[in-house]
């Protein structure tokens, strides 16, 4: 059973968060003084302003961490480890790209990061213990709000870069991934017996046409998504449909569906998709158009073959020479800056955060909250791995911004409410252990296993 904290057992409880926190700001903290450092001979001198970023990311972590403690949040506490490190980074390497205006520092565009952050903070609480099975009940509910927002997104939307916006040049897709995350963990959580009976009798068939209305509703949407044009959102969802199907029934099929599915989607898109087969080719023969479609991967990969191994430094590359490189080329600008090893310590703290989130996930008994976990770090992983991809030429560019570093409010929104639910779900199960330091003899081995 889970133990109720007090003040002081949260506290204790939650030291291993406030030293990775601790050490995460310095790291940070670090790579601001050195930028500083390396612009000084470009500047006056140093300002207030110039470190209201920073100063806005360490309060972040002093609220993250209080409101745990006052609420006797007994989830993950090295969870949020590497993603803060990962944020950090993210608002350091905006400030290096000049992202932020800090003459008018309301602009809704600065806002995302403490929004994003509240989002966390109230979903971790609100359906932290077992009030998450709340949301198994919105199922279909999500499903419907998708193809919805899909449809109103498509009349009302307007075109920009290839891809369609609301108002405001934001992305309201972002939510879909959540949406049908949850659908799916719903939808699959209520077959579960029938998928585990069908899995021991060996009845691949019948498993087929228990999820088809899973399929059906993924169909819809995606031609929804393809009529946008947003081919990324689309390889994101269809991946991160046979990875749940993995996770959930073990069965390697559906990663070589997931394989030949995504091949089968290229070969449609290439040839019936205008948008589509223009990036194709593009990144099977970027010099066929050099100085316009090329471009931009083409200076991707100059400037990351520029930094070498140890990298040019950071704050010494030249960002400006890569289009969009705050956002989808963010890789390319680690890359050139900070060399191939900054690239691996930056990929070996993704492989941290997602080894984390998993973790959450094998470790909810309820099966809609692992599957919910499941789905949630997929999508992120999905993600990722497209980002740097695209940016590395090993599979075509689709736009995906990189989770937590690349600049976009609704997909650092968006992130910050996913890892909300994660943490309430890593809480569910009670992770406190016993008061004693010293348990009686007679009794530690029933204390230390409860």
């Amino acid at each position: 059973m889970k133990k109720t904290l007090s003040i002081a057992d949260a506290w204790r409880f939650r030291s291993t968060e406030r030293k990775l926190f601790f050490a995460c700001f310095c790291t940070i903290a670090l790579g601001y003084l050195g930028l500083s450092l390396n612009d000084m001979a470009d500047q006056e001198g140093w300002s207030r302003k110039d470190f209201l970023p920073l100063m806005v990311f360490g309060l972040s972590l002093c609220l993250i961490h209080l409101w745990f403690v006052c609420f006797r949040f007994q989830g993950d506490t090295k969870l949020l480890g590497a993603v803060v490190l990962l944020g950090g980074f993210g608002i350091l390497a905006q400030h290096r790209m000049g992202l932020f205006d800090l003459d008018h520092p309301w602009k809704l565009s600065h806002l995302a990061y403490p929004i994003g952050i509240t989002l966390m903070l109230i979903t971790s609480s609100l359906f932290k213990g077992s009030r998450i099975v709340i949301l198994q009940r919105l199922g279909w509910l999500s499903a419907l709000l998708s193809l919805g927002l899909m449809v109103a997104l498509l009349l009302t939307g307007t075109r920009y870069r290839g891809a369609t916006y609301a108002a405001g040049q934001l992305t309201p897709t972002e939510i879909i991934k959540l949406f049908m995350v949850l659908f799916l963990a719903s939808a699959l959580a209520s077959r579960e017996k029938a998928i585990r009976k069908s899995l021991e009798s060996k009845g691949g068939r019948s498993i087929t046409l228990m999820i088809l209305p899973i399929y059906l509703v993924f169909a819809c949407l995606v031609g929804l998504l393809i009529l946008q044009r947003d081919l990324g959102m689309v390889m994101i969802l269809a991946l991160m449909l046979c990875l749940v199907l993995f996770f959930l029934t073990g069965q390697w099929r559906y990663v070589i569906l997931s394989s030949g599915g995504m091949v089968l989607a290229g070969w449609i898109a290439q040839s019936w998709l205008s948008h589509a087969r223009g990036r194709i080719q593009t990144w099977l023969d970027p010099f066929t158009d050099p100085t316009g479609a090329g471009w931009q991967i083409l200076q991707g990969l100059s400037g990351m073959f520029a930094g070498g191994i140890w990298g040019a430094g950071f704050g010494k590359g030249n960002p400006e020479r890569i289009p969009i490189a705050e956002s989808d080329f963010i890789y390319a600008v680690i890359g050139e800056e900070l060399g191939f090893a900054g690239c691996v310590v930056l990929v070996g703290f993704y492989l941290i955060f997602f080894h984390q989130c998993y973790r959450v996930a094998i470790q909810c008994k309820d099966t809609f909250g692992s599957i919910l976990a499941a789905g949630i770090t997929s999508i992120w992983a999905c993600q990722t791995l497209l980002n740097m991809g695209g940016v590395t030429k090993a599979i075509p560019m689709t736009g995906i911004p990189l989770p937590l570093v690349s600049h976009g409010g609704s997909n650092l929104v968006t992130v910050c409410i996913g890892l909300g639910l994660l943490l309430s779900l890593s809480e569910s199960e009670g992770r406190y252990p016993s008061k004693a330091s010293k348990p009686p003899p007679k009794r530690s081995s029933s204390r230390k296993s409860s």
